[in-house]
């Protein structure tokens, strides 16, 4: 191998394989969640570790996925492949290189003597406490916003489930006080709200065509197309600058412990579909077979689908997106409307944030619900919602058959019957 290390050869060889194959990291990563019956983890941060020399992959299911999605699709540009064998040895002589130099690292070689005692940490204070609670709040580590920004490739179309929270997070966290004690720590929020206000500065550029249909922002047209991809590099860069600050943020309170305590039990969310009417003050919800007899002072109130979800544990993780899903007889999906980011008033109502046994809802004009199920007709039989978390998990809710709901259809649809 010459000067070359098995780590760096390695990294070379899966960089010059993903090229040939021409798929993005997000690409890899979405085949591997499609597998069946178990999804292969491939995330973005492994990728980009093996990629670029930085860690070196375990001999175990993900690394053969990868180099088997990879190179049937390279050998298309003709890249003869070499066979899972070969990657296997030059991976297993860059874990043997790996090993070597960590056995040969002398004791205290990180800047301290092998015989001095380590370093008693000190207990966070209670501000420095409340200050990362805040933050945590506002960009939450399992937000649907960070995996969105993580993933996108350009920055041409922006959802407002994503910029309205990045945004929003921006006042509130340049102008918190107190500062935190820890140096450390206030050394990497003045970065992270740095960061995060020329991320700001770039979404706000965009123009916001929801009143057309899409919840997104969208790159404006300056006059030429190099222009405008010109605009999208921008922004690409400020939200390529903004990850790693508050990564290295997050990483900061986990090292100073303020990052919350792992929850007990696993994530658990419970998904029910409810009706509603609009009155005075907000919309008042019901089950869906007393939907029909809603009160409402005004006749022309409209009505709603809600789509509530409910943490049964003590997790509290934030609620990306909401659907119903319209089924046929035999069970496939005829149609799914997704609830929109914004609600009545046009009010943002995604993303929310659950509370450890809270619950939080999201409305759905019933309307639309209601006309594609008269339109589908035989081929209605049930109806179905599901929630989506931050991180990408999808908990759906119970089945509801249409006969069941039809005096609420009923009442959604006469004043366009009469």
């Amino acid at each position: 191998m010459g000067d070359t290390s098995a780590r760096d050869l390695l990294a070379e060889e899966l960089r010059n394989l993903k090229a040939s194959a021409v798929l993005s990291l997000a690409q890899i990563e979405e085949q591997g969640n499609k597998q069946k019956p178990r999804a292969v983890k491939l995330g973005k941060a492994k990728l980009s570790g093996w990629l670029k020399g930085v860690s070196v992959p375990e001999a175990d299911a993900p690394f053969h996925f990868l180099i088997q999605l990879l190179e049937p699709r390279a050998s298309r540009s003709g890249v003869p492949a070499k066979g899972i064998h070969w990657w296997l040895d030059l991976r297993q002589k860059a874990a043997d290189e790996r090993s070597a130099a960590k056995a040969s690292k002398p004791a205290g070689s990180r800047g301290q003597s092998a015989s001095a005692p380590a370093p008693v940490p000190t207990a966070p204070s209670a501000s420095d406490m409340g200050k990362a609670a805040r933050l945590l709040r506002l960009l939450p580590q399992d937000g649907h916003w960070y995996r969105w920004l993580t993933d996108a490739e350009t920055m041409f179309r922006v959802p407002l489930t994503v910029s309205d929270p990045v945004c929003d997070a921006h006042r509130p966290l340049e102008t918190d006080l107190p500062d935190y004690v820890d140096p450390d720590l206030q050394d990497g929020h003045r970065d992270l709200v740095a960061a995060l206000g020329t991320l700001c500065f770039e979404l706000n550029g965009m123009t916001d065509i929801s009143d057309e249909g899409p919840d997104i922002l969208e790159i404006n047209h300056p006059g030429t197309s190099a222009e405008r991809n010109a605009l999208n590099r921008q922004a690409c860069q400020a939200r390529d600058q903004f990850i790693p600050a508050y990564t290295r943020m997050i990483n900061l309170l986990n090292v100073k412990g303020l990052l919350p305590p792992t929850p007990k039990d696993p994530l658990d969310i419970a998904v029910s579909l409810l009706a509603a009417r609009w009155v005075p003050g907000g919309a008042l919800a019901a089950p869906l077979t007393l939907a029909a007899k809603l009160p409402s002072t005004d006749p022309a109130a409209p009505y709603y689908f809600v789509v509530e979800a409910t943490s049964l544990n003590d997790q509290a993780p934030q609620i990306a997106a909401a659907s119903i899903e319209i089924i046929q007889p035999n069970g496939d999906a005829a149609l799914t409307h997704l609830f929109p980011a914004r609600g009545p008033g046009h009010r943002l109502q995604l993303p929310f944030q659950l509370s450890a046994y809270g619950a939080g809802q999201a409305v759905l004009n019933a309307s639309e619900v209601a006309v594609a199920i008269r339109m589908l007709g035989d081929a209605a039989a049930q109806v179905r919602a599901f929630i989506r978390t931050g991180n990408g998990r999808v908990f759906p809710g119970p089945s509801v058959p249409v006969e069941d709901m039809k005096p609420f259809l009923d009442v959604v649809l006469a004043p366009a019957d009469s």
